[in-house]
C-alpha cells in the first residue's frame, strides 16, 4: 500500500507494506520566517512488520510569492530499543534550531498510533487528526 500524504503527489513519500504501521507523527505546526515564508515540519515514525523502524521528516515552505518547496530526509532500519530516542533527538535539533533563529520555541503537537494496530484505524486517527493536509491510501 502507498501512503501518500501532504500531496507530495506519486506514490507518496513512503510505501507501507501490508504489516508495517505508523508509530507516531509529529508536527511543528506553522513556523514563520522573517521573509514571510511558513514552514512545517512534519515527523513520520514507521514500524516495519521486521521489527525495525524507519524515520521520514517532511520539510514543507510556503513561499509568500506562492511558490513551495518540500523536502524529505529519512534514517532507515533503527533499532526498536534506540526509536524513541532517535525521534526525542530529531524534534529536539530541529526545535533548537528553529528556536535560535526565530525565537518561541517549537511545540510539537503528537499523534500517538503506538497502541493502534490496525491499518484502517490509523488512517482513520490520521485524518481525525486534522494536521495533514491530505491523506491517501492507495493500492499499487
Amino acid at each position: 500500500m502507498y501512503y501518500s500524504t501532504d500531496d507530495f503527489g506519486g506514490p507518496g513519500p513512503f510505501v507501507l507494506q501490508d504489516e508495517d504501521r505508523f508509530h507516531a507523527i509529529r508536527h511543528s505546526g506553522e513556523i514563520r520566517l522573517a521573509d514571510g515564508t511558513l514552514m512545517m515540519l512534519v515527523v513520520f515514525i514507521i514500524r516495519r512488520a521486521a521489527g525495525t523502524f524507519d524515520q521520514y521528516i517532511v520539510n514543507k515552505f510556503l513561499r509568500a510569492d506562492g511558490t513551495t518547496n518540500k523536502t524529505l530526509m529519512s534514517k532507515c532500519g533503527i533499532a526498536a530499543d534506540q526509536i524513541e530516542g532517535t525521534l526525542q533527538q530529531t524534534t529536539a535539533t530541529f526545535g533548537q534550531a528553529l528556536q535560535s533563529r526565530l525565537g518561541p520555541p517549537v511545540q510539537w503537537d503528537e499523534l500517538d498510533l503506538r497502541a493502534v494496530s490496525g491499518k484502517d484505524e490509523q488512517i482513520d486517527r490520521i485524518r481525525r487528526w486534522g494536521r495533514l493536509h491530505s491523506v491517501r491510501v492507495e493500492s499499487p
